[in-house]
C-alpha cells in the first residue's frame, strides 16, 4: 500500500510539473501574425482619344495660326511669337511672324472654300480640297519648318485622316509659278511623317510616306492613314513632317508643302497617381 501511495503522489507531482511547463512554453512562444496579402501590381488605365481641333480659337476668317500672345522669338531677324494649340495631352506649335504676316507649324481652320487665288493667298492657304473637316467643323493645316507635334507622355498613334490643301492642288493643276507648268506624268508630291520614340536609347529612323499627288492624279477626299499595326508609331513622344517631290529649284521644293489632317487617334496609359 505504501508503494502504491508513493507512486500515486509521484504521478500527481509529475503531472503538475508537466502542466506548469506547458503553460510556460505557451507564454514564451512568438506570436505569428496573420499572413498579409501580397501587393497587387498597378494596372494602368488605357485612354483612347480622338483629336479633332474643335476648341481652337479661330478668327473671323475661320483660321488660327498663332498670335502675339506667345513667347517672343527671333525669326531670321524679325520678331516672332512661339504659340501652341493644345488638346488633351497633344501640343501643336505655331511660329507667327507679324512683320511678314506669315506662320509655320500647325494651324487650324474651319473654312469651306476649296480653291486658291494668289490675291487671297493668306486665307486661301487654309482651304482644303474637300471644303470641310473630316468630322465636326475644324481641321488642321500642316506647314512646318522644324515644328513638331509633341505629347506630354508616350502615346501610340492609331491613325489619322488627311487630304490635300487647295494651294497644293492649284500648283498641281496650274503650276507653282517657280517651275514650269502643271504636274506631268513623272511629277509627284509626298508627305513624310517621322515618329520620335519615347525611349532616348532607341534610334528609330522610321518614316511614313503619304502620297499626295502623282502626275495629274491627286488626293481629292479625306483618306484614312491606318497606323494600328505600325510598331514605329507605338510609344512615341513626337511627330515631324516633311515633303518630297519632283518640282524643285536651287532652294528646294516649289510645290506648296501643305497637308490637311483631322481626327488624330491616340492611346496612352494613365496610372492612379495621374
Amino acid at each position: 500500500m505504501k508503494t502504491n501511495k508513493f507512486f500515486g503522489l509521484a504521478a500527481i507531482a509529475c503531472g503538475a510539473v508537466l502542466a506548469m511547463s506547458s503553460c510556460t512554453a505557451n507564454e514564451d512562444s512568438p506570436v505569428i501574425p496573420d499572413p498579409q496579402p501580397e501587393p497587387q501590381p498597378v494596372v494602368p488605365e488605357i485612354v483612347y482619344e480622338t483629336i479633332g481641333f474643335e476648341n481652337a480659337p479661330l478668327t473671323a476668317d475661320g483660321i488660327w495660326c498663332g498670335d502675339e500672345s506667345g513667347e517672343k522669338v527671333d525669326n531670321y531677324g524679325s520678331e516672332a511669337f512661339a504659340c501652341s494649340y493644345k488638346e488633351d495631352i497633344v501640343n501643336f506649335p505655331v511660329t507667327w511672324t507679324p512683320a511678314w504676316a506669315s506662320w509655320s507649324g500647325f494651324g487650324v481652320s474651319n473654312r469651306t472654300e476649296t480653291t486658291y487665288a494668289a490675291e487671297t493667298m493668306f486665307t486661301d492657304q487654309f482651304n482644303n480640297i474637300t471644303g470641310k473637316a473630316h468630322e465636326g467643323k475644324n481641321f488642321m493645316v500642316v506647314y512646318t519648318f522644324g515644328e513638331q507635334i509633341t505629347f506630354d507622355k508616350p502615346v501610340t498613334v492609331k491613325g489619322f485622316w488627311y487630304t490635300n490643301d487647295a494651294w497644293t492642288v492649284d500648283a498641281i493643276l496650274n503650276g507653282d509659278g517657280m517651275t514650269p507648268g502643271k504636274f506631268e506624268a513623272d511629277d509627284f508630291l509626298t508627305c513624310v511623317v517621322y515618329p520620335t520614340p519615347a525611349q532616348e536609347d532607341i534610334e528609330s529612323g522610321a518614316r511614313l510616306e503619304i502620297p499626295l499627288a502623282k502626275g495629274s492624279d491627286y488626293v481629292k477626299e479625306w483618306k484614312y492613314c491606318d497606323l494600328s499595326e505600325v510598331v514605329a508609331f507605338q510609344n512615341i513622344k513626337a511627330l515631324s513632317f516633311g515633303f518630297e517631290g519632283s518640282k524643285q529649284n536651287d532652294f528646294g521644293l516649289t510645290t506648296p508643302t501643305y497637308i490637311c489632317i483631322d481626327d488624330i487617334e491616340i492611346e496612352y496609359e494613365v496610372a492612379d497617381e495621374d
